[in-house]
């Protein structure tokens, strides 16, 4: 036989010059045998017998044994022990591959001495190893064999071989006849072989050439299989083992060019998954995604021959393979466990250090357990006791606590005294237990099956015991489901308060709401009590309807501050019962409540106070009850009468209060008494625009006295106007006159408006032949003096108001027609003066 330098068999041959003999070679037959159970920390052989069958040579150059499935880099190990003097190794720790060679060059091993080695191979790990089957392959070939699936891997490192290249070399390629194609890599144990434990990184044959997206195996005993859609979010209809992101160039906006699988560099990402390249990968020679290398399988091409040039052995983790799980119980009992061993024997611990064993077996019985406790379960092959211990927790769960047997009471007030009532059966949720409310749920139920089973459960309320005078709770914790039944016998009872025994609160309307008022209900409770005989601790409860009190539901809470819900009149129920058991003494419409209205009245006076007048009548009008007394008060506070009248001779606020017959009394009500007065207007308080276009008498009203005033110009009579201006007043003398409007009476005032003509014509018709000033009155004409002027404002002419006036001459010469000015200086008896310009026009 010939071997190269990567163990590669190379079928054995004779060369004569000019001629080729072939020579038949049979390959030996390896037989190993082992499916062992693995004892923590010990190691073990990996073949129980092992033997090589080779009719035609009595050793080889190499042989290989490798971790074919379950390794875990760092962890396992296989070891030679023993003493072979002949025998070379090395181990590859990225391929969990243990590789033999004769340490004389260029000899063979000696299959004698190849299976004594093989015999004393261990396999050792660490406690962090992955707890799966290590399956091991012996083979004469370097290429790694997988024995799921009976093929062989190899890695053939071609720096910057493109993927059609590669797919070409691995066609070209054979291993003991067995054809070669790019590795298709269709299980989670393909993926490690031919990726975390192959020799380098590389090229394998999947593509999305055809169909962007569509990634498909193109080569082997596969090709046309969809094993991807889609880009880095795609799925696969089997498996793939994408690296992170990846594929990311299905979906360019060019269709993208990366269509070819490559096992990643060991430097990116996840170890042995893939990433997509182009076709001949990254052009960057020093980069981790530059193409070194292809994988390519051999098995299951159609034609190949049936070789037995490896076998493969398994070692165990002895494992429970029955479902771990956490058991929860309710309340302290014993408890049944079961762990199914894969192998071995089951052995129960206490704890997870304890070194012996309280129980073998599948099932175990624990004692009775009060509180949440651990059992640790290992499995045991051969007396081994190092397997790894499995927790089995068993959480107790407290049961709520309940009274067995409860007696719940109710009265029966239907009419008919038949024993038959109705309840409301969510009164027994605080006695039946003590449990939190918001921990818990109350349920109840006809019969106790329904009760333990939680089916059927009853409505509540109202529940008659005409159906059953015996039902059962069923109290439930909301978190554990745990839950504890209590039996309630329903009674009814032959007590009860007299229909004629009624107790009646009157109360005055609140003066906001009319028909409504507050009352004390709890102030009846004595009473009621005393009813019935003494010393059998009762309580007293108020509720607004029949069936309210019957199921003991929207019970009056604040009964000391109760505020009627139905206006002027309502009936309250009062329920009657023991505070020892709750059982009904009695139930019953027996409160009256009557709301009494406030009473309502208005004030009016009997005529307007004026100052200075005589007194005025203030009257009770529109009351509302014919039997109210009335007390009147005065601005002070003191009392000035208590008839519907009473009599008042000052300004001021006055009250009065009505009391009823059924003593509510009102609030006060409040008059302000109407007062008046004549005027005491004065010419202070005139303003008067005269010798205009628009002459105005403007009263201020501002002092004018406490009435309401009107005013009336020149007529007694009127009319009279509220507006406090005149417009478009004729010159001369005026009477104002200001009229209280409440009848208290009339003040006038002489007023004057001057003014003069705008013309005058002095032809003799006597019409308009002299001009003067108009409206003064007697107290300007005697100092008052009028100048006239020319208008180049030369003097003319001195008049006095009290005279004819001007004839339209100057030393006795008629003047033309034209514009003249004049200066009025008005002084009256008290010496005040005024002066006035104007100019006016002579006309001829």
């Amino acid at each position: 036989m010939i071997w190269d330098f990567k163990f590669r068999f190379v079928f054995p041959f004779l060369l004569f010059v000019g001629l080729i003999c072939a020579q038949t070679n049979v390959p030996p037959e390896i037989i190993a045998t082992g499916d062992q159970s693995y004892c923590s920390g010990n190691p073990i052989n990996i073949a129980t017998d092992f033997d090589i069958i080779d009719p035609d040579d009595t050793g080889i150059e190499a042989f290989f044994i490798q971790i074919s499935e379950g390794y875990t880099f760092g962890e396992d190990v296989l070891l030679l022990t023993g003493n072979h003097p002949n025998i070379g190794r090395t181990w590859d720790p990225v391929q969990g591959k243990l590789t033999f060679f004769s340490i004389v060059p260029s000899t063979t091993i000696l299959y004698a001495d190849l299976i004594a080695a093989v015999r004393d191979v261990v396999y050792t790990t660490t406690p962090n190893t992955e707890r799966v089957d290590k399956i091991f392959s012996f083979t004469i070939g370097d290429a790694n064999f997988l024995p799921s699936t009976g093929h062989f891997y190899e890695y053939i490192p071609n720096f910057g071989i493109t993927w059609t290249q590669a797919r070409a070399a691995a066609a070209s390629s054979t291993y003991f006849g067995l054809q070669g194609y790019l590795a298709t890599v269709t299980s989670p144990e393909e993926a490690q072989i031919t990726g975390e434990q192959a020799a380098g990184a590389g090229w394998i044959g999947g593509t999305d050439a055809a169909t962007e997206g569509v990634w498909q195996w193109v080569t082997g005993p596969e090709a046309g299989t969809v094993f991807w859609n889609g880009g880095i979010n795609g799925t696969s209809p089997n498996f793939a083992n994408w690296n992170v992101n990846e594929p990311n160039d299905c979906c360019s906006p060019n269709g993208g060019d990366e269509n070819y699988a490559h096992i990643t560099s060991p430097n990116v990402g996840n170890l042995g998954s893939w990433n997509d390249l182009p076709l001949a990968g990254d052009p960057d020679v020093t980069g981790d995604f530059h193409p070194r290398g292809y994988v390519v399988e051999y098995g299951g091409m159609p034609g190949d021959p049936v070789v037995n040039i490896s076998a493969s052995t398994k070692i165990s983790f002895p494992s429970i393979t029955s479902p771990i799980e956490t058991t929860t119980v309710c309340g302290p009992q014993n408890v049944t466990l079961e762990a199914i061993p894969s192998d071995g024997d089951i052995l129960w611990y206490n704890s997870i250090n304890a070194s012996t064993p309280i129980f073998t077996g599948n099932i175990f019985i624990t004692p009775v357990i009060q509180a949440t406790t651990s059992y640790f379960a290992s499995v045991s092959v051969n007396g081994c006791t190092e397997g790894e211990r499995v927790e089995f927790q068993v959480v107790v769960n407290q049961i709520p606590n309940v009274e067995p047997v409860v007696t719940f009471k109710n009265c029966d007030v239907d009419g008919t005294p038949d024993g038959i009532t109705v309840f409301n059966l969510e009164e027994l949720n605080n006695v039946t237990t003590t449990e939190p409310s918001n921990t818990i749920t109350v349920t109840y139920h006809s019969s106790i099956t329904d009760a333990e089973q939680g089916d059927n459960a009853l409505t509540p309320f109202p529940y008659s015991n005409g159906t059953s005078n015996t039902v059962y709770g069923r109290v439930e914790n909301i978190n554990t489901g745990c839950f504890s039944v209590s039996q309630i016998n329903l009674e009814v009872a032959t007590t009860a308060l007299s229909s004629d025994f009624v107790l009646s609160i009157d109360a005055c309307e609140n003066s906001a709401s009319a028909g409504f008022s507050s009352f004390n209900l709890a102030s009846l409770s004595a009473s009621f009590m005393g009813q019935f005989p003494s010393g059998q601790n009762l309580s007293v409860h108020y509720y607004n309807t029949l069936a309210d009190a019957q199921l003991e539901q929207n019970e009056i809470i604040d009964s000391e501050n109760y505020r009627n819900k139905s206006p002027f009149s309502e009936s309250i129920y009062v329920r009657i019962e023991s505070m020892d058991n709750g059982d009904c003494f009695g139930i019953g419409p027996n409160v009256l409540l009557t709301v009494n209205t406030i009473p309502e009245f208005e004030i009016e006076q009997s005529e307007v106070f004026c100052i200075d007048g005589s007194p005025v009548v203030l009257s009770i009008v529109n009351p509302s009850d014919s039997g109210l007394t009335f007390e009147w008060q005065d601005t002070n506070g003191n009392i000035i009468g208590s008839s519907s009248t009473v009599f008042v001779d000052a300004e001021g606020v006055y009250s009065a209060t009505a009391t009823s017959l059924e003593n509510c009394e009102s609030a006060p009500v409040f008059y302000e008494l109407l007062t008046s007065g004549v005027s005491t207007i004065t010419l202070d308080d005139i303003t008067v625009v005269d010798l205009s276009n628009n002459n105005t008498i403007t009263i201020d009203v501002s002092n004018l006295g406490i009435g309401d005033y009107e005013f009336a110009l020149d007529n007694e009579f009127g009319p009279y106007q509220e507006q406090s201006v005149f417009e478009g007043v004729q010159s001369g003398n005026h009477k104002l006159y200001v009229r209280d409007k409440n009848g208290c009476g009339i003040t006038e005032l002489e007023v004057f408006v001057l003014g003069f003509p705008k013309f005058f014509t002095p032809n003799g018709d006597l019409q308009h032949d002299t001009w003067n000033i108009i409206g003064l009155g007697p107290e300007y004409e005697a100092l008052s003096t009028i100048r006239i002027y020319d208008r180049y404002g030369k003097f003319l002419k001195q008049i006095n108001p009290g005279e004819a006036g001007w004839d339209g001459t100057f030393n006795g010469q008629t003047l033309a027609a034209s514009d003249y000015w004049f200066v009025v200086n008005l002084v009256d008896a008290s010496g005040n003066s005024r002066t006035f310009k104007g100019h006016f026009s002579l006309v001829r």
